[in-house]
């Protein structure tokens, strides 16, 4: 071997010693700085080990937290059902009573009084001047025929300052028919529309029911305007 490589060698011995002891002042400090490799790798993995439970524990609060939501939500949809069909089944019975009240009035009226009748007319406004009339007959108490005939109408009123009358028949809207024939056992609604002169101002209505039979009382009976339009 020559000399310089000699040198070399020995060069790099000195320094591999060098380094070597370096590293083993550097560990021999940690150690007696209270460091150990081994408790930092487990403290490594201790940590990893927690935020794995930590992300568990988020996951699953996510999860029920989604629960909770679509729960809510369920609960929101199924207490507005509940609502809505007790406001429906509200309004079913109301319309059950008002039924029964009715049938009532036909089978057993208050005054006792058996025969056709009356039992409600309303006149609702439709287009200007236009107004749909709409009548209820009945027969109370008794009902074992039907009875037929036929209404007539008459609205009284002013116009230009005059006392004016006219005939249903006269009035009716688009000059279409005027058919207020009625037959029936229990009840019958009938229903006309009428179209009032311009200027004319309705004060009454007067109705007058004809049976067929002539052996039957006419039914005649006034209604304000105002009573049957509120």
């Amino acid at each position: 071997m020559s000399q310089p490589s000699g040198r070399r060698w020995l060069v790099c011995a000195i320094g591999i010693v060098l380094i070597a002891g370096a590293y083993l002042m550097f560990e021999l400090g940690r150690n007696r700085a209270g460091y150990s490799i081994v408790d930092q790798r487990r403290s490594i993995a201790a940590l990893k080990d927690q935020l794995a439970a930590e992300r568990a524990t988020s996951t699953e609060l996510s999860r029920q937290l989604a629960i909770f939501k679509t729960s809510k939500e369920i609960d929101r949809e199924t207490y507005s059902q509940v609502e809505a069909n007790l406001t429906e089944l509200q309004a079913q019975i109301q319309a059950q009573e008002e039924e029964l009240v009715f049938y009532r009035g036909i089978v057993s009226p208050q005054d006792g009084i058996a025969g056709l009748r009356i039992k409600s007319l309303d006149a609702l406004p439709a287009d200007e001047n236009h107004y749909i009339v709409r009548l209820v007959l009945v027969q109370a108490i008794v009902h074992s025929r039907k009875v037929s005939g036929v209404v007539k109408l008459q609205v009284e009123g002013t116009r230009d300052g005059q006392t004016t009358s006219f005939d249903a028949a006269e009035l009716v809207a688009d000059g279409g028919d005027y058919d207020m024939n009625y037959e029936f056992r229990y009840f019958q609604g009938l229903e006309c529309e009428l179209a009032l002169p311009v200027g004319f101002e309705p004060t009454s209505v007067e109705v007058e029911i004809r049976p067929s039979d002539s052996r039957a009382e006419k039914v005649n009976q006034s209604y304000k305007w105002s009573a049957i339009t509120g």
